[in-house]
């Protein structure tokens, strides 16, 4: 090769190498471009919940649920609380599962609003409501529950508490998150689907995080770009899935679904079960209600949806739209979960609640525990 093509060739490497040079610096500029002006509209990287990483553990079932006997202080900019796992996994003092005496038993069930997400365990409305009724409440509400776990968890472990009057707190967020496998990017869950009317499990045993999942998690942490680039990317397949599902379902005969409980289909399917079950144990059912994060994928809004409820027969406390909640004064400041305040107000709500339906008044209960031993299964 003479010097002169040597030189040609050379010289098309290093034009080759400045051009990939540039091509890098400039991804890295957009890059950076993207991230600061996603961060100046208000975007932010992905926040985890500290309350995760300290009292959950996997688990195969519910995704994940409480570590017994964990116990840590529970931080962020907003608030400082303390949290203690009891010995079965529910964040509240030592409760027996048999009755020792006649005292009334309410269970509470439900996601960060009834597990008193930034205040103390005895700020919450549950502790308040037992020292005002003179009644026993078992808070079991886990954060960042959704219906279809408070399902699982009362049909395995709830019913053994017997309880006379079942508390469902219901959050905004829940009525899309019913319909996911995959939530806050990196926590699998369990998820039911109808099928000819019937409630089907699926995602189960639900999977760990694979370390792909991990890494996406853990950029997502950092760069508010990634989180934003992640977001689009399960909303799309989110998209996608409904299309799937509406595609294959359009010949279905669903005759427990009518057209006013069509949209919230598996949700109220889902409060209907967790009504059952309850009644089957001679318990009441009650659903507390907040529009918070409302996010649901079909576009209906949270009066519709308490439309929907109440049509059904459900007895609902839509507690936030009530005279007297103040949101300045009941909810966490830059956080959006009740406050001290809030919990004071829910409690006195919900046992006016309970004493004008007289949900705490009703006979004796019958022993049925042998017709409940297959919803622990």
């Amino acid at each position: 090769m003479s010097q002169g093509a040597g030189q040609r060739h050379e010289g098309i490497r290093l034009g080759i190498l400045i051009n990939l040079a540039l091509l890098i610096i400039s991804i890295v500029f957009a890059l950076l471009l993207g991230e600061i002006a996603l961060r100046l509209m208000g975007w932010g990287p992905l926040y985890v919940s500290p309350e995760r990483d300290r009292f959950w553990k996997y688990d195969s079932l519910l995704g994940w649920a409480h570590q017994p006997g964990q116990e840590g202080i529970f931080e962020t900019p907003q608030f400082r609380t303390s949290v203690h796992i009891n010995q079965n996994g529910l964040r509240d003092r030592e409760h027996s599962y048999e009755r020792s005496n006649d005292t009334r038993r309410i269970l509470v069930i439900g996601d960060s609003f009834a597990w008193g997400y930034g205040v103390e365990v005895t700020q919450r409305f549950s502790q308040l409501l037992e020292s005002s009724m003179s009644v026993e409440v078992i808070n079991a509400a886990v954060s960042g529950y959704s219906t279809d776990q408070e399902l699982l968890w009362f049909r395995s472990e709830g019913i053994k508490y017997d309880p006379d009057l079942v508390i469902l707190v219901f959050a905004g967020n829940d009525i899309g998150d019913n319909d996911q496998q995959l939530v806050n990017t990196i926590y699998y869950k369990p998820q039911f689907v109808i099928e000819e009317g019937n409630l089907i499990l699926r995602n189960y045993p639900v999977p760990r995080t694979s370390p792909q999942g991990k890494f996406i998690y853990s950029l997502s942490q950092r760069s508010a770009l990634f989180y934003f680039l992640v977001q689009r990317y399960f909303d799309l397949l989110s998209v996608y899935r409904n299309f799937r599902v509406n595609s294959d379902s359009v010949n279905y005969s669903v005759s427990r679904i009518n057209s006013a409980r069509e949209p919230f289909g598996t949700t109220i399917t889902l409060f209907h079960e967790i009504s059952n079950v309850a009644e089957l144990m001679g318990a009441k059912f009650m659903i507390v209600a907040t529009d918070r994060w409302w996010n649901s994928p079909s576009g209906e809004t949270y009066k519709d949806f308490i439309e929907a409820l109440h049509f059904e027969g459900f007895l609902v406390l839509d507690v936030e739209s009530m005279p007297g909640f103040d949101p300045g004064e009941m909810l966490i400041p830059d956080d959006g979960h009740w406050s001290p305040g809030g919990h004071r107000f829910v409690a006195k709500k919900i046992k006016n609640f309970i004493e004008i339906n007289q949900l705490l008044n009703q006979p004796q209960k019958q022993d049925i525990k042998s017709e409940l031993h297959l919803l622990r299964d």
